[in-house]
């Protein structure tokens, strides 16, 4: 079980006393600094609009803390005992009362996976209550499930201060029922089933259910129940082989249609109505062009807005009242890129943050009321006033012709040409963008020009940049990498002569590719969580889930009938192609790429002599959860890049 403590009142003085700790003596002084946790991230207000909540960094573990609307002085609620575990969200259940939802790494048959637990607490930190279905846990104690029911939060139930409605798995069902949770005594009373593989619940204001999925495989069918005492009806099914998305948002305002993010007949992700009467998807009625919507916003059950990603992140928002609060945002720092993370029932009061490429984000607040405006805290205070260079965009087109961007930041001293950094994104279906990042001006800070791209397969650019990327992995997504490189070398600030290629999770499968593809483009490779063996790790998440086998099958590969092709493009069969200085890091408790991928492939290469480093961290994750295991891992690769890439 996840554990949590409660932690004494915190002023905002002694918050940053504790924040600025004496360096570690064993990480130079840009790894302390660049290495650092964010100071703040997730704030959000409560439903009233007179209390912040956040998740805060402190002393190398996440706290969750609480202050009144506009103020510094800080009260800090719980915080998990373990370094590996992870707040994954905090959200209001009414004025005075907070659900979080945390999560560990547990060992099960030869590998991690992350467990969710929800803790309900007042805003005061009083009364802290692990949400725990005890009927559900007393039956499967016994079970090969025991202890490992996660729980998510499906409806806030607005109109309701005392329950909300959850996800939690059900070893009757095994899935994810729907139960309806008294959030002070944490009694469960169950709403759905999630027997026959059902999911993707959408439920109304009052909480009931009347909407989901069943996929099986790869065929997603649309159900409808229009009253909790009648049985699901099928409506519609789709067959997802093709990447098509189809997200429930929730019911239209007459519940006659759920709003869904779907690219049904689209390149682009969009929000259409699923008409419940004939099960017809309608034409996009909001949609942005060359981009996909990820995100919705609702305020009283009704959509106010949808978000998107250009550069930064985009908002825009179909409620005039609101579209002209965002307008009044904008203008008030037109030097930097603001938007609204949280705001009051009554939208009066909003959670503000302003992020610029070269300046960390920071967090405000502002009270439309008295039209006042309030700097609350910088993720990155220790980083406010130190000169950082821009990031600037780039464009050019593959070998094949497919038009890609990225982006390139340069160091601020410019005496000489740079050595490039190549650091590709994970995912791979993700994406860089403008917005600040420690690891970018990190490697900048050391002297190093930073090159990223969105490659083939990169998300937010459609569907057909997406599926471009199917069973690529290897082939052309790295070669859209190496095109990338090409690109920039007539760049006289650049010295692509010289470069390493530092990626994690897919970026770090890129770089090991890179060690035996395109060795002669590199003096040194970086992996952090990497994949070097592709049909072993395809095998391992798909070998018992026939829907991600599905899905595995359709985007990268066949491991029982592709296995030579996938062997082909891992970094695990090509020891003897690869020569040049390799650097490995990986987390133990990582429930995304097992460390084995890391610790099998460095055994490997060790016994043949190549040179290779590998830092392997006891507690560390899929990401770098504390400041510790970042620290480690920026002072390790800024000792192997100095060594093997020297400036």
């Amino acid at each position: 079980m996840t554990q949590m403590k409660h932690f004494p009142r915190l002023s905002a003085f002694s918050l940053l006393f504790v924040i600025f700790v004496q360096p570690s003596l064993q990480a130079s002084e840009l790894a302390e600094k660049f290495g650092k946790m964010p100071l703040v991230q997730d704030v959000s207000i409560s439903p009233d609009g007179e209390t912040l909540a956040g998740t805060f960094h402190i002393d190398g573990k996440a706290v969750v803390m609480t202050a009144p609307f506009g103020q510094h002085e800080t009260t800090a609620l719980v915080s998990l005992k373990s370094s590996a575990d992870r707040i994954e969200s905090v959200d209001w259940v009414n004025n005075k009362r907070l659900l979080i939802n945390a999560s560990r790494a547990k060992y099960i048959a030869g590998r991690f996976y992350r467990i969710h637990t929800m803790y309900a607490v007042n805003s005061d930190g009083s009364d802290l209550l692990e949400i725990r279905n005890q009927a559900t846990y007393k039956k499967a104690e016994d079970s090969r499930v025991a202890g490992l029911q996660s729980t998510y939060l499906l409806n806030d139930l607005a109109e309701d201060d005392e329950h909300v409605l959850v996800r939690a798995y059900d070893e009757r069902d095994r899935g994810y029922a729907v139960f309806k949770v008294n959030v002070y005594d944490s009694k469960f009373s169950k709403v759905e089933s999630a027997a026959g593989d059902r999911s993707g619940f959408v439920s109304d204001r009052k909480g009931n259910v009347l909407f989901s999925t069943v996929l099986d495989k790869h065929l997603l069918s649309i159900e409808l129940k229009k009253a909790p005492d009648q049985p699901w009806k099928r409506l519609k099914t789709i067959d997802l082989t093709g990447d098509i998305d189809f997200f429930p948002v929730g019911l239209s305002a007459d519940g006659k249609a759920v709003l869904v993010n779907t690219d049904y007949k689209n390149n682009f992700n969009h929000l259409a109505y699923f008409d419940l009467a004939t099960g017809e998807i309608s034409a996009p009625v909001y949609q942005v062009e060359g981009h996909d919507i990820s995100t919705t916003y609702s305020k009283a059950g009704k959509l106010i807005g949808y978000g998107f990603t250009k550069d930064f992140y985009e908002q825009v928002f179909i409620d005039s009242e609101q579209h002209d609060k965002n307008q009044q945002i904008k203008a008030l720092m037109p030097d930097r890129h603001s938007y609204i993370t949280s705001y009051s029932d009554d939208g009066k009061r909003v959670v503000i943050y302003s992020v610029k490429d070269n300046q960390p984000g920071r967090f405000l607040t502002l009270d439309f009321n008295t039209k006042k405006a309030a700097f609350w805290f910088s993720q990155y205070p220790h980083l406010e006033k130190t000169a950082l260079p821009s990031v600037t965009s780039i464009a050019f087109t593959s070998r094949d012709g497919l038009p890609l961007q990225g982006y390139l930041t340069t160091p601020l001293q410019k005496d000489k040409a740079a050595p490039v950094i190549l650091f590709p994104h994970g995912g791979p279906i993700s994406r860089d963008s403008k917005n600040f990042d420690p690891f970018v001006q990190f490697f900048s800070a050391m002297g190093y020009a930073v090159l990223q791209v969105n490659f083939r397969g990169s998300a937010g650019f459609g569907t057909q940049f997406e599926t471009a990327g199917y069973k690529q992995w290897g082939h052309k997504m790295q070669d859209d990498l190496m095109d990338a490189l090409a690109a920039v070398s007539a760049n006289p600030d650049l010295d692509t002569k010289r470069s390493c290629i530092v990626g994690a999770s897919y970026g770090g499968y890129a770089a090991l590719v890179a060690s035996f593809r395109d060795s002669d483009k590199f003096q040194c490779f970086v992996s952090i969580s990497g994949i070097s063996d592709l049909t072993a790790m395809l095998r391992s998440d798909g070998a018992n889930n026939d829907t991600r086998k599905a899905i595995q099958i359709a985007t990268i590969g066949d491991y029982e009938n592709d296995a030579k092709t996938l062997d082909a493009v891992s970094a695990i069969h090509h020891l003897d192609k690869i020569k040049k200085p390799l650097l490995l890091v990986h987390g133990v408790k990582d429930t995304r790429v097992p460390y084995k991928q890391s610790s099998e492939l460095y055994s490997a290469l060790k016994a043949k002599g190549i040179p290779v480093s590998y830092l392997e961290q006891e507690d560390g994750t899929h990401f770098f959860d504390t400041e510790q295991e970042r620290t480690e891992a920026f002072a390790e690769m800024e000792t192997f890049l100095k060594r093997y890439l020297p400036l």
